[in-house]
């Protein structure tokens, strides 16, 4: 299993510092691709390349600004952001697409949330899965915690909005911290094999970098999510958390998973 690491595209102090650790591969905000002019991304993309850090994946979907639920749903201005961001996902080697963007698919009170899957599945289907295919990408859908969307909460939630998609190139993931907060089973994600691409990982409680130093207990979640990701034929792994000192927690954090794992 690969481990890599959830930063900015244009952080080129934790790319410089990501490499310099093993890591295995850099995780940018997908919104960066979209929005970034021919110069500033060509500036990333030879940085990446320059430390030998493939950027094989990208977060942070869709723009809570472009609803893909609900009544106010712009198809014509989410085309425009998929083609830009994907042309550039193509480029810089992105295999995997994080489909997290809780303000994207909430949805206000009252509203269907069957119609909401249904809208969900729909614009995967017909837009935004097409495009990902074209250039070479898979989306996987990220349950959040419950206070940050309305809908997708389980790993099971999106595995069934991936399988409404009817489309091969969407699937799932399973987050760490969002699958501890929301009483989610880790051992639950072995039941999806073929069908859980990617993942992310944390402190489950505090949502810092894992440590060497974490206690016995949580060692032990670290470990059961891992042998979980790799029953499911889970291939690549993101550290996503906060840190005061990227340097030094990226070094810990790799040390102690590529252990683990």
């Amino acid at each position: 299993m690969k481990i890599g690491v959830c930063r900015g595209l244009d952080d080129f102090e934790s790319i410089k510092s990501a490499s310099q650790a093993g890591a295995d591969y850099y995780e940018c905000g997908f919104g960066s691709l979209a929005k970034y002019d021919d110069e500033k991304f060509n500036e990333c993309k030879n940085f990446l390349m320059a430390h030998n850090l493939p950027c094989l994946a990208a977060n942070g979907f869709i723009p809570g600004e472009l609803k893909v639920v609900g009544d106010s749903i712009d198809y014509g201005a989410l085309t425009e952001y998929l083609d830009k961001g994907f042309e550039r996902a193509e480029k810089l080697g992105v295999k995997k697409v994080v489909f997290g963007s809780g303000a994207a698919r909430s949805f206000p009170e009252g509203f269907s949330s069957e119609k909401a899957k249904e809208q969900m599945a729909f614009f995967l289907s017909e837009y935004a899965a097409p495009k990902a295919e074209k250039a070479g990408c898979v989306i996987v859908m990220e349950p959040l915690r419950f206070c940050e969307s309305s809908m997708i909460y389980t790993v099971a939630d999106g595995i069934e909005i991936a399988r409404m998609s009817g489309k091969k190139n969407v699937a799932g993931l399973a987050d760490l911290y969002h699958v501890f907060g929301n009483n989610d089973s880790i051992e639950g994600i072995a039941d999806f094999k073929g069908e859980l691409l990617h993942a992310h990982i944390a402190e489950p409680e505090k949502r810092v970098y894992p440590s060497a130093k974490d206690s016995e207990e949580v060692i032990a979640i670290y470990k059961k999510f891992f042998e979980a990701l790799k029953i499911a034929g889970c291939e690549t792994c993101s550290i996503e958390a906060r840190t005061d000192d990227f340097k030094a927690d990226i070094a810990d954090a790799l040390a102690i998973l590529k252990t683990l794992i």
